[in-house]
């Protein structure tokens, strides 16, 4: 003889897989609170085996499959926290970049300012030395021509001045 479940176990039974046949519907949050979803992280369905919404409905063990999602829920956390250490890492690893491009180019304007300046202190000494050579070669002119008079001064006293004994 097959004994029958109790009128409302199979009730209760019935109730939870007609729930669990609705679509859209989920009833998860009828009975459990929401703060914490990786306590109660949980596929409903979990606690009918198989439903086949005739009403007859076989209950599977639960407690495999909370394990398994708090497990889940863990390393579902601990990607979530990889997740935003990487992003925040790249995010510091960005401005570190930017930070350093800004630095290289205030660098670049800075060096482009004084090679302007060393090239526009270039060409004045440029023209200065070519000024100082101008006024040298007229100096080696005039100092030329005015030993070449000399000479022919001293030439001219020479020829000029009568022959006189020297006195010892």
């Amino acid at each position: 003889m097959q004994t029958s479940k109790p009128l409302h176990i199979d009730m209760q039974q019935n109730c939870v897989a007609n729930l669990a046949c609705l679509p859209g519907l989920d009833f998860t949050s009828f009975f459990l609170p929401q703060n914490d979803p990786c306590i109660y992280d949980f596929n409903p369905l979990d606690m009918v085996g198989s439903y086949n919404c005739n009403g007859s409905t076989t209950i599977s063990s639960m407690s495999a499959g909370t394990a398994d999602n708090q497990e889940t829920c863990r390393n579902d956390e601990r990607k979530k926290r990889r997740l935003a250490s990487n992003r925040e890492s790249a995010r510091r690893s960005r401005v570190r970049k930017q930070r350093r491009l800004n630095d290289l180019s205030s660098q670049v304007a800075e060096l482009q300012g004084t090679n302007q300046r060393l090239l526009i202190e270039l060409h004045h000494m440029i023209a200065k030395h070519a000024r100082i050579v101008r006024e040298n070669d007229k100096l080696r002119d005039e100092a030329a021509d005015l030993q070449k008079r000399l000479n022919e001064m001293e030439v001219e006293e020479a020829e000029a001045a009568p022959e006189t004994p020297e006195v010892a």
